[in-house]
């Protein structure tokens, strides 16, 4: 998502619009004009958008973001049944976890050793990560092996709609 953001701001400006749907939201990418908005004239941009949950049923949007009252609940439920099957809470996650990040340092360590300058470690932790999800959802992680698997994978996933 952050290099999407950057795309833009690149293209568009430090300051842009983002519509989810019919709502706008104005996004800022200038230190200065972050301060200078939300600082000096923080009043004028306090609270949080409230969505109507008439409005949301009648444009069919549900979900967790949208949702609110016994709907969120039952999403909620929901939400965390799903994670504890997938190990959230359990030893099976924290071990999944921990065996890519000594991967992660055993890696990091090699290179170097290799005698390597630069090491990219948000390369390397996104390796990690994916390979956490991965072994979560499809039952194997990804190694050195299968580092231009997870690239494909993760280009293709930022293409597809959010």
């Amino acid at each position: 998502m952050e290099t999407q953001f950057k795309k833009w701001k690149n293209q568009y400006g430090d300051l842009h619009t983002i519509w989810f749907g019919d709502k706008a939201v104005v996004t800022l990418h200038d230190a200065p004009t972050i301060l200078e908005t939300f600082l000096k004239d923080g009043e004028t941009y306090s609270g949080r958008h409230h969505f109507k949950w008439e409005d949301i049923v009648r444009n069919g949007r549900n979900g967790i973001i949208f949702s609110e009252g016994p709907k969120w609940r039952e999403n909620r439920r929901f939400a965390l049944h799903v994670f504890r099957n997938f190990g959230l809470g359990k030893n099976l996650m924290q071990e999944r976890v921990l065996v890519e990040v000594t991967s992660l340092i055993t890696e990091v360590k090699e290179e170097i050793l290799n005698g390597k300058k630069e090491v990219s470690i948000q390369n390397a932790i996104d390796l990690a990560v994916g390979s956490i999800i991965n072994s979560l959802t499809f039952g194997y992680r990804y190694g050195k092996e299968k580092e231009n698997e997870f690239e494909k994978v993760k280009k293709f996933a930022q293409f597809l709609p959010h």
